[in-house]
């Protein structure tokens, strides 16, 4: 982990984060949110790739009120850099894991009463509480209890001892998309269970469905908490959604053209000569490949930007390189900076187009960049 880019010695393939737009999108969200809904910032996944401490420390410090994670692991190593707020786990774990949510001092979403008895067990050995949270299944099919037995469940909390039920929460599966029909049954569902719930049960502080896309589409979604991941990064969930509150990427992907050469028409280029020129070319290879995240699937369609302009990937992407075609480029020489994913000049290359011409999307781009890539952090 490096805090400048003015490094000689590091790679010159690297992770360029910006925690001044990430601070900054905290901002733009907690503006549209008001004062009294609480920011949940996701940090699963090291910050989706962008380091979750460092992530977690700038979202504290800008107002979040509460850290995500998706592992005990992930909240553990929280703990241990130091970060003293709250971190809740928002997958279930098995019970035997519960001395270490506890230990911890970690916050938990369940779904079934196993844990929760080993959790009050934990709780009640070392004199301590841990708060809960309920996650309903309203619609995404992944984890959670379905609305008919969450009453059962909130029941059967409220009988041990040494734990406390903080909130519900549920998930919606489409709210980036342009019909929202689903998303609005869902948030029914989600109604009518904490209305059963309230109904005899009115101490459940907090109230959760709202993820990035409600966050900018459905306001009626909000409660009295939301859930926020990739618009913190700064990307829209999708293209389906508004952009109603301004954010800004904060990861980069750079590299530099570390060889050059010119070859004439009818030479192969990379493995398996599924690029062959047609003419005389000039040809940059690119220190960065599949092992560090660069989708082999970008072989013959990926883009990068050199001088502001747009080369081509030519060829199979290397384990350790991929080959661009920089014939249509002035004056490129070795050393000049490859901006892989973010801005150059006037134009852009974001993680939903790297998502598009491999056939995924935003999140597992971001996500997936190797452990060999260096972590250069633009200070705020």
């Amino acid at each position: 982990m490096m805090n400048s880019n003015n490094n000689p010695y590091h790679r010159p393939a690297f992770l360029e984060i910006d925690l001044g737009a990430i601070a900054f999108n905290i901002r733009q969200i907690k503006k549209k949110l008001g004062k009294k809904i609480e920011l949940m910032v996701i940090v699963k996944a090291n910050g989706y790739g962008h380091g979750a401490y460092p992530v977690a420390k700038v979202a504290m410090e800008n107002g979040a009120g509460s850290l995500g994670v998706a592992i005990l692991e992930e909240g553990i190593e929280l703990r241990e850099m130091g970060i003293k707020g709250t971190v809740v786990n928002l997958y279930p774990e098995p019970p035997e894991r519960a001395s270490l949510i506890v230990e911890y001092d970690l916050e938990q979403v369940v779904t079934d009463l196993e844990l929760v008895k080993n959790i009050s067990r934990e709780a009640k050995k070392r004199k301590r509480y841990c708060n809960l949270y309920i996650e309903i299944d309203t619609g995404l099919g992944r984890y959670g209890v379905l609305p008919k037995d969450t009453v059962k469940l909130v029941k059967g909390i409220n009988k041990l001892p040494n734990v406390r039920l903080k909130g519900i929460l549920s998930q919606f599966s489409s709210s980036d998309h342009k019909e929202k029909d689903f998303a609005f049954h869902q948030l029914s569902e989600f109604k009518k269970t904490l209305d059963e719930v309230q109904s005899f049960s009115d101490d459940i502080p907090i109230k959760s469905i709202a993820n990035s896309g409600a966050v900018l589409d459905i306001p009626a979604s909000y409660f009295n908490h939301v859930r926020v991941g990739h618009l913190l990064y700064g990307l829209y969930p999708s293209h389906e959604t508004s952009e109603s509150i301004q954010v800004k990427p904060a990861m980069s992907l750079k590299s530099r053209v570390m060889f050059l050469k010119v070859v004439g028409g009818g030479t192969p280029i990379s493995y398996g000569k599924t690029f062959i020129t047609m003419k005389k070319t000039k040809i940059a290879t690119i220190p960065l490949g599949y092992a560090d995240g660069y989708s082999r699937l970008l072989s013959n369609k990926g883009e990068v930007l050199i001088h502001g302009k747009r080369a081509k990937v030519v060829g199979r992407v290397c384990m350790d390189a991929f080959m661009v075609d920089v014939t249509g480029i002035p004056n490129v020489k070795v050393g000049d900076e490859v901006v892989v994913m973010g801005k150059q000049g006037k134009d852009e290359i974001t993680a939903h187009d790297l998502g598009e011409w491999t056939g995924t999307f935003a999140y597992e781009i971001m996500t997936r960049m190797g452990k060999r890539l260096p972590v250069v952090y633009k200070q705020r």
